[in-house]
């Protein structure tokens, strides 16, 4: 796409947002929040939204900006100017935000008073023997926020864990409570009717966990899909789940009301999406290929009469928080726990790439393999139907969804974790604390978990339901695929297949939906229509 067509395309959304637009619409007190931000398809979502608050509420609709804490770099001065030029002469995003009806923007800063209390409240945690579980479970003025705190740093510094007593460590913890004190006092001063955040993890969270809070609608953009969802009430730090990405939950009440010749519809369904996972033939929208294929590769099976156990690593700064608090606070952690697992037992030991690693994440695989030299490493492009082959029995992971895949070649695969999409199941094997799982993998041998594949193939069908089950996206293959290796949802290629397929009649059922979904206060939109 060349420069000229995407300004192109750009001007075209900003006309037919100005069109779809009420003018002169009185308002109120009240204030409706959206975090700015530069993705197109999050642009799409947002505009209904304010369409609605705008209309149906008279609310005014404040931009506001969450994400320069989270910068790898410092923002040099001058640029901290952009904003007010941004603002000022109505140019890229600002125009954008302002065609779909956006009246103000805000960008944090902080009071004198705020800045106290962040160091006053900073040097108290400090003077505590804290570890990384005390972070990860802290909370101030009763909202939980640590782990919003300890994942944007460790994205932030590129880190596999964090030095809790490093000088950086504690900056960056002071910075993070003056931003939670600014939204905290904004909350306070104004009537916020709802708000809506791009992410429900890292700093981003924490307007939304305020919200909460407050028992105010707080709308999150959920998974690859920029699925819709509402955090209020969803987000418990009884349970340590933080309401991120956690459709999943909801699988098995669902699955029990339908009847029962539909729960017998289901799995057959969901066998032959799974069949078709692990053929190839069908891939998760956030990969660029899948992860199981069917050419020929030459595969070296070990002789040794050893229980053989793959270690799936997971991505070390990709938010290890998502879903909620597991049984390591981040995947060094993990690692560092397997470590001396592979040293304390006889087992042959294989680790296998995240397809997505960043460079973090190899040198730490690296390190493991150094350590242990007796440990197989397994290439990211390695096929996952050629697992079997290699003679794997068991496969450890903290939420992968390795765990709702390898089981329908019996390979038995072990959670690290009680909040993730397969702790609901009997296909996985699901371990309820720590304790339970180091004893696990300490006693494998003794291990006769049998896999339960029926409810593997409902799990697949559910997830597929709750997925395509969208608001404002009903071809999500060509809206979440990828352009020249970069996701489409991040490109001004959207607004053009936006525009492509808009019509009036499709525009009133998303306002009517969406309604209806906002009046409902529930967590994702109704699915009833499977209930038959």
């Amino acid at each position: 796409m060349i420069f000229q067509t995407k300004k192109k395309i750009i001007e075209d959304f900003i006309v037919h947002n100005k069109k779809l637009t009420e003018n002169n619409i009185k308002q109120n007190d009240k204030i409706f929040l959206i975090e700015f931000n530069g993705w197109s398809a999050i642009h799409i979502i947002f505009s209904y939204l304010v369409y609605y608050y705008k209309l149906k509420k008279n609310c005014k609709i404040v931009a506001y900006e969450c994400y320069e804490l989270l910068n790898r770099t410092n923002v040099p001065w001058y640029k901290k100017i952009f904003w007010q030029i941004g603002i000022l002469l109505n140019i890229k995003t600002f125009k954008i935000f302002k065609s779909f009806g956006t009246d103000k923007f805000l960008k944090p800063s902080y009071s004198y008073n705020q800045i106290k209390k962040a160091n006053i409240a900073t040097n108290k945690f400090f003077q505590k023997k804290i570890s990384h579980t005390y972070l990860e479970n802290f909370k101030i003025d009763d909202i939980w926020i640590g782990d919003l705190i300890y994942d944007s740093y460790l994205k932030k510094f590129q880190q596999g864990t964090i030095n809790l007593s490093s000088p950086e460590f504690k900056f960056f913890f002071k910075e993070s409570l003056k931003l939670f004190y600014f939204w905290k006092d904004f909350f306070k001063k104004n009537k916020v009717e709802a708000i809506a955040g791009c992410h429900a993890v890292y700093l981003t969270g924490i307007p939304l966990r305020i919200a909460n809070k407050k028992n105010i609608n707080c709308f999150a953009i959920s998974g690859y899909n920029c699925d819709l969802v509402n955090l209020r009430g969803n987000i418990s730090y009884n349970k340590r789940i933080n309401g991120s990405d956690i459709q999943f939950k909801f699988y098995k009440n669902f699955f029990k009301k339908l009847s029962f010749e539909n729960q017998k519809k289901i799995r057959q369904k969901g066998k032959d999406i799974i069949k078709k996972i692990i053929s190839g033939k069908k891939k998760y929208l956030y990969s660029k290929e899948s992860s199981f294929h069917k050419k020929k590769i030459e595969i070296k099976k070990s002789k040794k009469n050893k229980i053989k156990v793959a270690i799936f690593a997971h991505d070390f700064i990709d938010s290890p928080h998502i879903y909620g608090n597991h049984f390591f606070p981040d995947f060094q952690k993990w690692f560092e726990f397997l470590n001396q697992m592979i040293k304390k037992t006889d087992y042959e030991w294989f680790v296998k790439e995240h397809p997505a690693s960043s460079a973090l994440t190899i040198k730490k695989i690296k390190y493991l393999l150094n350590e242990n030299k007796e440990i197989k490493l397994i290439k990211k492009n390695f096929p996952n139907n050629k697992l079997k082959d290699l003679g794997i029995n068991f496969v450890l992971t903290v939420f992968g969804t390795v765990a709702s895949e390898l089981p329908i070649y019996d390979i038995k695969v072990i959670n690290a974790s009680k909040n993730q999409p397969h702790a609901d199941f009997n296909f996985s094997i699901n371990p309820k604390n720590f304790i339970e799982y180091k004893n696990l993998i300490l006693n494998l041998k003794k291990n006769n978990f049998k896999v339960d594949k029926n409810q593997l193939y409902s799990f697949h069908y559910l997830k597929e339901i709750f997925s395509k089950n969208h608001l404002f996206f009903y071809n999500q293959e060509k809206y979440f695929n990828f352009l020249n290796n970069k996701p489409l949802r991040f490109t001004p290629t959207v607004y053009k297949y936006w525009l492509d397929d808009f019509n009036l009649k499709k525009h009133i059922q998303i306002l009517n939906n969406l309604e209806k979904f906002i009046k409902d206060e529930n967590y994702y939109y109704s699915i009833k229509k499977y209930l038959q």
